[in-house]
């Protein structure tokens, strides 16, 4: 087991404190920290902007992935860990985080006290655990963090990988944010499929307008760049160092036991993320069911989703009694429970809807070119004509207007009218067949693809 670990920080967690490494909580402090040191006067910043498809991905961007001590935040509901929750990870949305994570000088202790407290507990290992923990915070890095979290579940596939691929560029200044704004507009304006969409913002370090709500990729990008400022100047406690107390020369306070029962806790928060991941998705299909074909009734994804609430509940009192050593570490079993939890499996299959189509601009193009082209993206076409003489100079063969206009949205195989000029000619002209001139018929005009015969007067 590692002597050093970086764990994320929780307000207490000054230098010299004991810590639990179990919990993450802090506890009393065996050592009075007589000197420190600093590192250099620089900062670290990490920028990125990423797409996440899966609930470890989207924890993972936050810094709070389990080998990295995001187990404590996930039992304890705190700071960024709450907020990642809030997010309702659900496997069939898309996520695009952007993030800047910034640490200032490295602060670490050089020279310490034991406390007359704690010397009196060298000999008593156990009561040395319980008092000061298996671990000390040796050193505390400031700095912040700051995340915008975009969701996006749309009926078309399409559109929401258009969506989170159009939200990721532009925050990555690759595209103006218009080109979003534009891209959010027609998927609002769609008349075939439905889209939703949320931006939630967590901000730790700054003050004031510097921590105002922001959700325009322009404003998210000049968020981005002023951040490491806004950290420097009101720096938030950004991680902890945590060593084991045997690397001070005292007696070895930690063991193999503690080894073992952190394995089965972060076993219990890999469980606990699926279990919640889930529930999440019952819970977004009750409440979208134009998102999925052929669901369950609402009463039976009902009683599921009290199900895996139950085993998120189940599996964090489990955890609860390994780190508090009630129970041995052993894996979370649901079957074992009183009553047995059963965890049914529900096939939420998505819907797939075509994505709306924009009608091109066809005016002034060539009939037969404007023909291929509105067939060529899905559309229809049917032409309407205006007669002309065939002296005439008005143009032949070229899109003089159409309907509906360029730029309206239709669904796939919608109509799109054509309006072309056409000369007009004696129909009497045409070879006659089985017809014959109706009685008081007079000359009539008509387009070389039909003749039509009206009868005037009696």
């Amino acid at each position: 087991m590692s002597q050093i670990k970086r764990i994320p920080f929780r307000g207490s967690a000054t230098l010299g404190r004991g810590v639990n490494t179990l919990t993450g909580d802090a506890l009393g402090k065996a050592l009075t920290v007589v000197k420190t040191e600093t590192a250099t006067s620089g900062q670290e910043a990490k920028y990125s902007v990423e797409i996440c498809e899966t609930y470890d991905a989207l924890m993972d961007s936050m810094g709070l992935s389990i080998e990295a001590g995001g187990r404590y935040g996930l039992f304890s509901g705190e700071g960024k860990f709450a907020f990642s929750e809030s997010s309702h990870f659900n496997a069939h949305s898309t996520f695009v985080v952007a993030s800047c994570r910034v640490q200032n000088a490295f602060e670490m202790v050089d020279e310490y006290e034991l406390r007359p407290d704690a010397q009196r507990l060298l000999e008593d290992p156990d009561r040395w655990k319980t008092a000061f923990g298996t671990s000390f915070v040796r050193g505390l890095q400031t700095g912040g963090e700051f995340f915008i979290v975009f969701q996006v579940t749309s009926t078309s596939q399409e559109s929401q990988r258009d969506l989170s691929t159009s939200f990721h560029t532009s925050c990555q200044g690759l595209a103006v944010s218009a080109d979003f704004d534009a891209s959010y507009q027609q998927a609002k304006a769609s008349t075939s499929q439905r889209t939703e969409t949320s931006i939630l913002m967590y901000q730790r370090a700054g003050q004031d307008e510097e921590v105002s709500y922001v959700s325009d990729p322009k404003e998210i990008i000049e968020r981005l760049r002023a951040f490491p400022a806004i950290a420097r100047a009101n720096p938030a406690g950004y991680e902890v160092e945590v060593a084991d107390y045997n690397t001070l020369a005292l007696p070895d306070v930690n063991d193999e036991e503690v080894a073992d029962r952190e394995a089965s806790l972060n076993d219990c928060a890999r469980l606990r993320l699926k279990f919640m991941t889930r529930r999440n998705d019952i819970e977004f299909a009750r409440d979208n069911r134009t998102f999925f074909a052929d669901l369950p009734d609402d009463a039976e994804l009902g009683r599921t989703w009290e199900q895996y609430s139950r085993a998120v509940s189940a599996v964090q009192r489990h955890a609860q009694k390994i780190a508090g050593r009630r129970i041995p570490p052993v894996i979370f079993d649901p079957s074992a429970l009183e009553p047995a939890l059963e965890l049914p499996v529900v096939n939420l299959a998505r819907v797939n809807f075509p994505t709306d189509i924009p009608v091109p601009d066809l005016t002034a193009m060539p009939v037969e070119k404007a023909k291929e082209e509105i067939a060529r993206i899905g559309l229809r076409h049917e032409s309407d004509y205006s007669y002309v003489d065939a002296q005439s100079t008005a143009p032949i063969g070229i899109v003089t207007g159409q309907y509906p206009a360029a730029g309206t949205m239709l669904q796939p195989n919608g109509l799109v009218r054509i309006k072309q000029n056409a000369h007009a000619f004696d129909w009497r002209d045409l070879p006659v067949t089985k017809a014959r001139m109706a009685p008081g018929a007079k000359r009539l005009l008509a387009p070389a693809s039909y003749v039509k015969a009206v009868r005037l007067g009696g």
